[in-house]
């Protein structure tokens, strides 16, 4: 071969051009960054709509129904998920994986820009953003201290998020466990009724009186001077002073029938560290940006802060937890894995070779293989991630495949007396075919993966791309470095080893030689009863895919153990801040005192929702749990999770949900379940009944649904003949009883550089009893009281209304009980709800279902691409159909294997397991290769048919052998490491090893029996030798 010939011709040259090939990428190593997953842009927008004072349902007719058909047929919409709630609706938009999200999204404006003149006119304008899933939370710090919460969040929220917002890669700074300051005027009615003032007139007076107008430019000489006319309030007794009206030929001041003060907005929202009161800030990482290297540099700021001593007196900055912890942790263990693997490989080397020399020859083509990847990794943009150190993980034993077969053929050619130089020239030159064609074969595997469509493909590309590369560079270094390495290190003379080491290879020998002759025995019994044989295979195949595959069941991925969890506690929809705030501190502090909980950060009113569920709502809380690493602890991520069940299972009046942060941020039910349909009553009592029938099936864990008990309301109805006789429009009552009720803005006042809204309101205090009392005037300025022109009604509001594609729906979430595989609790969820269903209604999968559904049957079409390519690869080179197609059937071998293995792990199938299997197609038909080839050999030589294929197994079963040990070694750490990260890991790696061990030693049987079987019947008299 032209490599290896150049190579021991001008080995210095070629030892150059390598050199300079592992310095690029030495050099490129700390250029490349760490984060999750590869970075993959998934298109979509969202389009949120304010109407003030509207229940879901009016938003669902008016609202919500005009803007779907608006963007309903957008080119590439894939699908369209609307939220209906009080006084907004929300609507996620997804596109097609390729549109361009700009695009989509000017789209969606042009589309809206056509129906806004439909909406009602109270709606403001729908607001059109591009939403990026990539831009997650990452990091969350407290801030606590002895100062009022007020104070605190004052700081966070003006000094601290805007110093933090500022670091590169930072999207966004949330803060939660407070409000924002304003300037409160608390109007008490029983004043105002008593002066015969109304809260209009307050109102009205606040907005002429608090004015600043630029006038315009005046000349005075040569300067030009602006004139500013400034009525702002500038202080408290300025604002006090403002007279509203006259009552008994007296002057009435703002003062006197109302309190001002400083005040933080309505609290709808606290946050607690260990139970200790403060405000928690979620750093907020671009889409684009890399994850660990924000991390680092918020916590470097994080730090200099509490060095500098920046923070008031009182003040403490608290690192909650980050996203890069693990991040950092899962790649260190990835390496870790990856050494302990090429360590393994290079003592099964030693133990097969004998010699230091020879094992040192083929192990350093793993290194390097592996460093000049990075090289072009770094070119390629890639990061060091889940996928692509998994890559690198599971190419460590199959790296060596290449290098073991030249170095085999070299010492072939120094037994036969060749000099050290010309044994390797020839040597590596003879085995250049079966050696390009195996490398080859890993690397046409990996086409239909790049070729992917679905979002599991998008992420599948890096680590594709960065096999191939490894690959490649292999099969580069075992016809360069080897027969370079081989020329110069190899002698005929071998030094004497010492005795330890002696008796070592005796006793390694000895046994090889057991192994060997045992072999040789049983495959010659083996291809006398051909036929058994390979149905003997056949009924292995059918049992592996018809009993085991089903018990192994499916899942989309495997959970890591990051050591968090998200408990959500969802209270009765009636409940105030204050009860849940007792409730939740209650429950907090009961998980603090469980084992192996580190700490524990909660947040009221705000949680980390999927869409259809309700995130806001002074009813919610949220409590993030993070435990002791899984290295330093005795329990699992499914006992953990158990426990905090068991121990949450006495709380009443609350629905309690125990997730795993996702890899989207927040927490979200691996199961979601939409009940389609048109009646909301129907569609609500469907899912009631299947989260119940489900609970009682035992196969499911935190099972919850959308449908929740309508919200207290009060219906304020007018008297319209009332309002008529008084010439009052129902729109105006509504509008300022909506700013005498919740508060209306009414201008800012400013103290120095900052800027504070001014909120009129009533004294929220008195509660219920003011509304009939709540004065309005009319045309004449006569005061009004609203029971005067209205009655108040009790009732009940939905929560929300949730819609899918235009229809509505209720939805089921629910996590897969331990042992339990998505796909078996998708089937029972389909047996359970389908006779529950009325005519006309259907149910949907979404989440993790609908992305596993899409997947799999992406993997099932690239798998068959796969399997087809290898074949024309492996008759292009061979130059038969037929020999190809015989060395095919080592494919199904190795599914016997694999599913074995993952059955006896006790892990489902999910995508992992499928990419191992399209990576045991480009290599287990590397050992039938070789067979093949030699076969092809014996034949030239004269060999018959049968006697050349038994002459050829047995020549390159102490290759097989010793390729099959190094590889099922190099992945053994990764898939039975129990490190940070390894849950993944293992998937992979376990079905990688099972289908290898089982494709090896049924191919060594297999493949010699299929092939005497095609090639006639085997002779009655076997030839004297086969029986030895």
């Amino acid at each position: 071969m032209f490599l290896s010939h150049a190579s021991v011709v001008r080995p210095i040259a070629m030892t150059c051009l390598i050199i300079v090939l592992v310095l690029f990428g030495l050099s490129s190593y700390d250029k490349i960054g760490l984060d999750s997953f590869p970075d993959v842009e998934i298109p979509y927008v969202t389009v949120t709509t304010v109407y003030p004072g509207a229940s879901p349902a009016e938003i669902e007719v008016d609202v919500a129904k005009r803007l779907e058909d608006a963007v309903g047929t957008i080119n590439g919409l894939k699908t369209m998920k609307t939220t209906c709630m009080e006084n907004v609706c929300q609507i996620l938009l997804e596109f097609q994986l390729g549109e361009s999200v700009d695009i989509a999204a000017m789209d969606v404006r042009e589309r809206i820009d056509k129906v806004k003149k439909d909406l009602p006119a109270a709606a403001e304008a729908p607001e059109i953003l591009k939403f990026d899933p990539n831009a997650t939370p990452v990091i969350t710090i407290m801030l606590t201290g002895d100062l009022p919460i007020d104070s605190i969040y004052d700081y966070a929220d003006e000094t601290l998020a805007n110093k933090l917002s500022t670091i590169s890669g930072v999207a966004e700074v949330q803060i939660a466990g407070g409000e924002q300051l304003e300037l409160r005027v608390t109007l008490d009615t029983e004043k105002l009724s008593a002066c015969g003032l109304s809260v209009v007139q307050v109102l009205k007076k606040l907005g002429d009186a608090n004015v600043k107008v630029p006038v315009g430019r005046i000349r005075q000489g040569i300067q030009e001077i602006n004139v500013t006319y400034d009525s702002e309030f500038k202080d408290f007794a300025d604002l006090g002073s403002l007279e509203i009206g006259t009552f008994q030929k007296r002057r009435i001041y703002l003062r006197d029938v109302a309190k001002i003060s400083m005040e933080s907005e309505e609290k709808r929202s606290l946050a607690f560290y260990d139970g200790q009161p403060g405000v928690i800030l979620k750093i907020v990482k671009k889409g684009d940006s890399n994850a660990v290297r924000v991390i680092d540099s918020v916590r470097a700021e994080v730090e200099r802060i509490n060095r500098d001593r920046e923070l008031p007196s009182g003040m403490k900055l608290q690192w909650v937890r980050d996203s890069g912890s693990f991040i950092k942790a899962s790649v260190d263990d990835a390496w870790s894995s990856i050494v302990i693997g090429v360590i393994l490989t290079a003592a099964i080397l030693f133990a097969f070779l004998h010699e230091v020399r020879s094992t040192f020859i083929v192990a350093v083509s793993m290194p390097v293989s592996i460093v000049v990847s990075f090289w072009v990794m770094q070119m390629c943009g890639f990061t060091f991630n889940m996928f692509t150190l998994l890559a690198l993980g599971t190419s460590v034993g199959t790296l060596v495949t290449n290098s073991i077969v030249v170095i085999e053929n070299i010492a072939k050619k120094l037994d036969q007396g060749m000099d050290p130089k010309t044994a390797s020239d020839i040597g590596a030159g003879e085995v250049a075919v079966p050696v390009f064609a195996s490398a080859m074969t890993n690397v046409v595997v990996f086409g239909p993966i790049a070729m992917m469509t679905s979002l599991v493909g998008r992420f599948l590309v890096p680590f594709a791309i960065t096999m191939t590369i490894a690959t490649l560079v292999s099969l580069f270094v075992s016809f360069t470095l080897t027969p370079i390495l081989a020329s110069i290190m190899l002698r005929k003379e071998l030094p004497e080893p010492n005795p330890l080491l002696k008796a070592f290879n005796r006793w390694w020998d000895a046994g090889y030689g057991f192994i060997a002759g045992w072999f040789n025995r049983s495959v010659h019994l083996v291809c006398r009863h051909g036929v058994v044989t390979v149905l003997l295979a056949l009924a292995l195949f059918l049992f592996s895919v018809l009993w085991v595959a089903p018990r192994v069941g499916m899942t989309f991925v495997p959970e890591d153990d990051q050591g968090e969890f998200i408990i959500k506690l969802e209270f009765p929809t009636d409940y105030s801040l204050e009860i849940t705030l007792s409730r939740t501190l209650q429950v907090e502090k009961q998980v603090r005192q469980l084992p192996a909980v580190l700490s524990t950060a909660t947040v009221i009113g705000k949680v980390q929702g999927t869409v259809g569920q309700a995130s806001e709502g002074v009813y919610l809380a949220e409590i993030t749990v993070v435990c002791k690493p899984k290295t330093e602890r005795l329990q699992t991520l499914d006992e953990l999770r158990d426990m905090f069940r068991e121990a949450l299972k006495p709380l009443s009046n609350c629905i309690v949900t125990v997730n795993i942060p996702s890899s989207a941020g927040g927490s979200s039910a691996q199961l979601e379940l939409e009940i389609v349909g048109s009646d909301l009553n129907t569609i609500e009592q469907v899912a009631n009944t299947a989260a119940n029938n489900l609970k009682l099936t035992g196969k499911a864990r935190d099972v919850d649904t959308s449908v929740r008990v309508g919200k207290p309301e009060i219906k304020v109805v007018p008297h319209r003949a009332v309002l008529q006789n008084l010439d009052l429009p129902s729109s105006t009552i509504g509008t300022l009883l909506r700013g005498s009720v919740e508060g209306l803005k009414q201008g800012t006042y400013k103290r120095g550089a900052r800027s504070f809204d001014i909120r009129v309101k009533l004294d929220e205090k008195k509660g219920y009893e003011q509304l009939p009392a709540l004065a309005f005037s009319s045309k004449e300025g006569k005061p009004l009281a609203l029971n005067a022109i209205s009655t108040l009604q009790p009732s009940t509001m939905p929560i929300q209304i949730n819609r899918t594609d235009r229809e509505r729906v209720a939805k089921v979430y629910a996590n897969p009980a331990p042992k339990v595989g998505l796909q078996d609790l998708v089937t029972i969820v389909t047996d359970t709800v389908n006779p529950l269903l009325p005519p006309g209604y259907k149910i949907r999968f979404g989440g993790q279902v609908t992305s596993m559904t899409e997947a799999f049957a992406d993997f099932a079409q690239a798998i068959v691409f796969a399997i087809v390519l290898t074949y024309l690869l492996i008759a292009a080179i061979m130059e038969s159909w037929t020999r190809p197609f015989l060395i095919m059937f080592t494919v199904p071998l190795a599914l016997i294997g694999m599913e074995l293995a993952l059955l006896w792990a006790g892990i489902p199938l999910s995508i992992f397991g499928l990419l191992g299997f399209v990576m045991l197609i480009g290599i287990v038909v590397n050992n039938a290769i070789l067979i093949m080839d030699d076969l092809a050999a014996q034949k030239a030589a004269g060999l018959p048919p049968r006697e050349a294929m038994l002459a050829a197994v047995g020549n390159k079963f102490r290759p097989i052998l010793m390729t099959s040990i190094a590889a099922v070694l190099g992945i053994v750490p990764m898939a039975f490491g129990a490190g940070i990260g390894s849950e993944t890991r293992a998937s992979c790696g376990i079905a990688v090893i099972g289908g290898l061990v089982s494709s090896t030693i049924l191919a060594l049987y297999v493949i010699p029996a299929l092939y005497i079987l095609f090639s006639g019947k085997p002779k009655k008299n076997e030839p004297e030798e086969s029986k030895k």
